[in-house]
C-alpha cells in the first residue's frame, strides 16, 4: 500500500493530526483500526524528522501511546469476555470525540463572532435628564429658511464631513485578561459566576472561544453541576 502523505505544520497538536487522518482515511472513530492509524501517524513523524523539523514532545508521547494500544490489540482475544473487559482503544476514542466536539463548538462560535462583527450597535440613550415639560415653538417655513441661511453663511467646510462608525470589538487578549482576573485566587468557578450573559454578545462569544481553546490544551476542565449549570476548573 502506498504511503499516505500529509501536509506539515498545519496541526494544532497530536489529536488534531489524528482527527485529520481519521477523516482522510474514512475511519470509523468508534472502531479505529490501530495498525493503519499508527502507521500513518508514524509516517507523519518520520517526515518531520527527514525535514529536520523539531518534533514536539506531545507528538512523541502520542506515538508511544498508539504503539502501546496497537500491541494490546495484537494479543489473542480472550475466549470469554467478562463485563470488566475494557477496549484498549477506549480512552483514545473518548479523547478524540471530546476534542472533535470542542473544535465544532469553536467553529460555530467563530461563525457567530464573524456574523456579529457585521452589525454596528448604538449605545442606549439616557432619557433621565430629558425635560417632560417643553415650551411650544411657533414658527413658519420662512422663519426656518431664514435661520438655515444665517447658519450656512457663517459655516464653511474645507472638506467633506464624514462620520466613522466602528464596531465594539472584544479581542482575545481582552478575554484572556477577563478570565485570569475572574479566576484570581480561585481554581473552580461556576459559569453563572463567570458570565451573567447580560454582557455584549462579542464579549460572550470571545470568552467562550477562549475557554474552548483552554480546554483543548488541557488547561481547564468543565464539570457538570446540574442539567442547566456547570463549572469551569483550572488545572494549572
Amino acid at each position: 500500500m502506498s504511503s499516505y502523505k500529509v501536509e506539515l505544520d498545519v496541526f494544532e497538536g497530536p489529536l488534531d493530526l489524528l482527527l485529520h487522518l481519521i477523516k482522510e482515511l474514512e475511519i470509523d472513530i468508534y472502531d479505529i483500526p490501530m495498525k493503519l492509524l499508527t502507521e500513518q501517524y508514524m509516517e507523519y513523524i518520520n517526515q518531520m524528522k527527514v525535514l529536520e523539523l523539531n518534533v514536539a514532545s506531545d507528538y512523541l508521547v502520542m506515538a508511544s501511546e498508539l504503539v502501546k494500544i496497537k500491541s494490546h490489540m495484537l494479543l489473542p482475544e480472550p475466549q470469554y469476555v467478562d463485563e470488566e473487559y475494557e477496549d484498549p482503544r477506549g480512552p483514545l476514542m473518548t479523547q478524540l470525540i471530546e476534542y472533535q466536539n470542542y473544535k465544532q463548538y469553536a467553529e460555530e462560535l467563530n461563525k457567530m463572532k464573524e456574523e456579529q462583527s457585521k452589525y454596528f450597535i448604538k449605545a442606549p440613550h439616557d432619557f433621565s435628564d430629558d425635560r417632560d415639560e417643553r415650551e411650544d415653538l411657533t414658527f413658519n417655513l420662512n422663519d426656518l429658511l431664514d435661520a438655515y441661511n444665517k447658519v450656512k453663511s457663517r459655516v464653511s467646510l474645507s472638506e467633506d464631513a464624514y462620520v466613522v462608525v466602528s464596531p465594539d470589538e472584544y479581542s482575545k487578549e481582552d478575554a484572556v485578561a477577563f478570565i485570569d482576573k475572574s479566576f484570581s485566587g480561585r481554581k473552580i468557578l461556576k459559569m453563572t459566576e463567570l458570565l451573567t450573559f447580560n454582557e455584549p454578545k462579542t464579549k460572550v462569544v470571545q470568552v467562550f472561544i477562549t475557554i474552548l481553546e483552554y480546554i483543548s490544551q488541557n488547561l481547564y476542565r468543565i464539570n457538570t453541576i446540574t442539567s442547566d449549570d456547570f463549572e469551569l476548573e483550572r488545572l494549572v
